[in-house]
């Protein structure tokens, strides 16, 4: 998310039973079951539409953002649900060296030459885990802009659009 001072929530209201279902749904095929069924037990779900370029809405589970819907792209998981409920998802990973962690903690994107490993398999346009290498903590969520097999060739350029990561304005208003 590079504009995060944008984020602005412009409306807030409680899903109703069928809304909720469709998410639960949603969230289950885009994030995975156990984030689902965390979304399905909770006693309260909200929606907050959200006043920015990328992002649409959030989604508050018992009051705390869980998930983020980013246009075009759709939902994922925020990473303060993920540590706070401590939860995994199922989504592929690359595995970035020390020198690349401060500037994707800014807001930057994830060079090829900063991913030193790659965990499971994933097409151009998928949603990525971002890890640290050595202490596997997910700092950052990505869209990858290239194929895992075409980041393992190539020795130049942005492998993974930066969407969400540790200390971001998603971050900061679920705190």
């Amino acid at each position: 998310m590079k504009d995060s001072r944008s984020l602005k929530i412009v409306t807030r209201y409680k899903l109703n039973k069928k809304d909720k279902k469709s998410l639960v749904e949603e969230a289950a095929t885009s994030i995975g079951e156990e984030f689902a069924k965390k979304i399905e037990e909770a006693e309260q779900v909200e929606i907050a539409k959200i006043k920015s370029e990328d992002v649409e809405e959030v989604y508050l589970v018992n009051g705390i953002i869980s998930a983020i819907r980013f246009s075009g792209i759709g939902l994922i998981p925020s990473l303060f649900y993920l540590y706070k409920m401590g939860l995994r998802v199922n989504f592929p990973s690359v595995y970035v060296d020390s020198g690349a962690v401060p500037h994707i903690l800014n807001g930057a994107d994830v060079m090829i030459p900063g991913i030193k490993r790659i965990e499971g398999s994933f097409g151009a346009g998928e949603r990525v885990l971002v890890r640290e290498l050595g202490g596997s903590r997910v700092i950052a969520i990505g869209l990858s802009l290239v194929s895992s097999d075409d980041i393992a060739g190539k020795q130049k350029g942005k492998g993974i659009r930066n969407l969400h990561y540790l200390g971001d304005e998603i971050w900061k208003m679920s705190s």
